[in-house]
């Protein structure tokens, strides 16, 4: 039977006996008619100039989290957190008590908004990583690690409490307002495309974190997978959202091979 192999965006003619197969390191869909797809979604995303902002804000993030690595090696899982959480003084109280919203879930509500407006194809992108971020959260929380105590349990005594913040004392690992607060800041700056935002995002989202530590929510190792579920999610979701593009522009070569033949 004659098909055409569409690979990426070029298309090559060829010869198959099967309905249907499969090559290691690719997901192969059989399409009715002439023509099957090869989604490259995973090497789109690693190679292609328009993901470009995603790496390198990804690489920044990942870049931050082997500073804190480090940070824990040298200092251990209580130290490392006395030294943040006892740093403070009543300014830092009251910024860090309404700065760390911004790991809120709370925070989607710009971002659907925005894309709503301005880009619709990335409103399921948005809510996948939402969706993504929240599963592997939780899982990790009340399945993998469902004994993993909050700072307070062990370190009453010291740790600096701040008046009308409420601490929790189960449910520690990973942080949820980190892992939140990174994978909205690598979505951002895939939207935006300006090496600043690159910079800025994933910063803004390592204070959330250190806001965490600071109001004695959380370990710094918390803050640590938080990232990684971060770095995690928003790259899941974009190789969704690069599949659906590949899907896409599936249809639309299948459309055009189809009114030629017609």
């Amino acid at each position: 039977m004659a098909c055409r192999l569409v690979t990426g965006f070029n298309i090559h003619p060829f010869y198959i006996h099967e309905t249907a197969f499969s090559e290691s390191g690719f997901f192969i869909t059989y399409i009715s008619g002439p023509y099957i797809f090869v989604s490259k979604s995973l090497p789109v995303l690693l190679r292609s100039q328009a993901y470009w902002h995603f790496r390198f804000a990804a690489g920044f993030s990942l870049f931050l989290g082997i500073l804190i690595s480090f940070f824990l090696t040298v200092y251990g899982k209580n130290h490392s957190f006395l030294i943040i959480n006892q740093f403070h003084n009543p300014s830092f109280d009251v910024f860090f008590k309404y700065y760390t919203y911004l790991g809120d879930g709370m925070i989607w509500l710009p971002l659907l908004a925005y894309v709503l407006v301005y880009k619709k194809d990335f409103l399921f992108t948005v809510i996948a990583a939402f969706v993504i971020c929240t599963l592997l959260t939780q899982f990790c929380k009340w399945v993998v690690f469902p004994d993993a105590m909050r700072p307070i349990a062990s370190l009453r005594q010291q740790a600096h409490i701040i008046s009308g913040v409420e601490v929790h004392s189960t449910s520690s690992f990973p942080s949820g307002h980190t892992s939140i607060a990174f994978t909205y800041a690598l979505l951002m700056a895939f939207l935006l495309k300006r090496k600043f935002w690159t910079i800025f995002f994933p910063v803004v989202a390592f204070f959330v974190g250190y806001s965490r530590v600071y109001l004695a929510q959380h370990f710094v190792t918390d803050v640590l997978a938080g990232i990684v579920v971060g770095i995690t999610s928003s790259f899941l979701a974009l190789v969704m959202y690069q599949r659906f593009r590949d899907s896409k522009k599936l249809k639309e070569e299948n459309q055009k091979q189809f009114t030629k033949a017609v």
